[in-house]
């Protein structure tokens, strides 16, 4: 009976692999040639069950001049999924005794406000308080030059804390920066060296590295936008300000190797994980919760210029996805969604982008002001050459491109609006929020 019983667990063991890699990827080729065949997106994105990958695809053009259309080893900028390489390079610190998630910050940067406060959990939990210093105004005078440590460290030390260390929880780049300079202290060797002797060479990543201000290599594509259906390069960040924030690079491949080799505990200890992958207020070390339906996941997403990526692993189903993205029309988040639902087998039906023309008259009858008492913004929908446009309070105007005589949808950011009487009902990420016109 005991034999019988695990020639069974064998057995369907066996046949739960072969689903995994049965799944239809003549759909998912075809949703991301509809993308690509629409100028909606252009990337690439791999899939890896246990340690073999079984699913790649790159899809548009990663350089325009000379025009390099995306192959296998397009590299990209993968913004904050950066993050987590530096979270596993502080704790192998800790493991090695050269650092402890107790050490305060005033141990390295006095000068950062509540240093004396703050610890290596803090930063790595964004549990500082250190204000985000990518959101303010000024950093766009300066994000496109090279910027030394030092300068850095001063924009941040002179920003006003926006709590005490450990009462709650925001996400701040200031917080990774600053790890970042901290590996360096602590090793006396800077990112870059850290990054390849202690992630890349032992896992064998060829095109993962640290950026440089401007990577002239042919296989790092650089990041477009969509204007009147042509492309027009986006600007380009100096990868000095970023560093342990969001300065690396890579590939969906090297993505999804990276992260199944961090859960199968080669680059940390399964210990050191569990406390990586502790969730407190939505964030872990440097990772959160990334969950599909019924199907739980860890990872980051990552967005820099027009740069938008996604890494995530799916523990119980050893599943490891990525998704790098240098153009979009299209919310990378919906194209995700597609992926996953179709190597999971769900119902899943592709984006439509066949738009109605619509008289001013009908437009007209919905611009004014919407508001909510559920929503602290209000929308402001106007009228521009026989085009629709909407703006949030404070934010940019985004047109509306109508789908039928109520339905229009801002595909860039997954936002659909339907009109009614008086009423427009906002649409995206699952949540539809009702404001009325004023």
């Amino acid at each position: 009976m005991k034999r019988f019983s695990v020639l069974a667990l064998l057995f369907c063991a066996t046949l739960f692999v072969q689903a995994q890699k049965s799944f239809d990827k003549q759909k998912l080729d075809s949703l991301f040639t509809l993308l690509e065949h629409e100028n909606k997106l252009m990337g690439s994105a791999a899939i890896r069950f246990n340690d073999k990958e079984i699913y790649s695809r790159q899809f548009g053009t990663c350089k325009l001049q000379p025009n390099v259309k995306a192959g296998p080893s397009a590299v990209y900028r993968i913004g904050s999924i950066t993050k987590m390489f530096t979270s596993v390079m502080i704790l192998q610190l800790v493991e090695e005794e050269k650092l402890k998630t107790s050490t305060l910050l005033s141990d390295f940067f006095p000068s950062v406000p509540n240093a004396e406060k703050i610890t290596i959990d803090h930063l790595l939990a964004h549990r500082s308080g250190i204000h985000n210093f990518t959101n303010d105004s000024v950093y766009e005078t300066y994000f496109r030059l090279p910027q030394t440590h030092a300068q850095i460290l001063d924009r941040i030390s002179a920003a006003t804390p926006d709590f005490e260390p450990g009462t709650k929880s925001a996400y701040s780049n200031a917080n990774y920066v600053l790890l970042g300079y901290i590996i360096e202290k602590a090793t006396g060797k800077d990112y870059k060296t850290n990054l390849e002797l202690r992630i890349v060479k032992p896992l064998g990543l060829n095109q993962t590295f640290l950026g440089a201000a401007n990577d002239p290599a042919v296989d790092v594509c650089m990041s477009f936008k969509y204007e009147d259906g042509n492309l027009v390069d986006e600007t380009i960040t100096d990868m000095s300000v970023p560093g342990g924030a969001g300065a690396v690079l890579s590939t969906p491949s090297d993505l999804t190797v990276f992260i199944k080799a961090l859960f199968s505990e080669k680059l940390i200890k399964k210990s050191t994980l569990d406390e990586m992958t502790k969730v407190t207020e939505q964030f872990g070390y440097g990772i959160f919760p990334m969950n599909f339906n019924d199907h739980e996941g860890l990872g980051h997403t990552g967005g820099i210029d027009g740069f938008r990526s996604s890494l995530t692993y799916f523990p119980a189903d050893s599943l490891s996805v990525a998704l790098c993205v240098n153009a979009a029309d299209f919310n990378p988040n919906e194209a995700m969604i597609g992926l996953l639902s179709i190597y999971f087998g769900k119902e899943y039906t592709f984006p439509s982008f066949e738009s109605v023309l619509l008289g001013s008259e009908l437009l007209l009858s919905y611009t004014g002001t919407y508001s909510s008492p559920d929503f602290p913004l209000k929308i402001t929908v106007t009228l521009d050459q026989d085009k629709l446009f909407a703006q949030a309070t404070g934010q940019s105007a985004f047109p509306l491109t109508p789908f039928d005589e109520k339905t229009f949808r801002f595909d860039a950011a997954g936002i659909t609006i339907v009109f009614d009487q008086n009423t427009l009902t906002i649409k995206q990420g699952g949540i539809d929020l009702k404001m009325t016109k004023e």
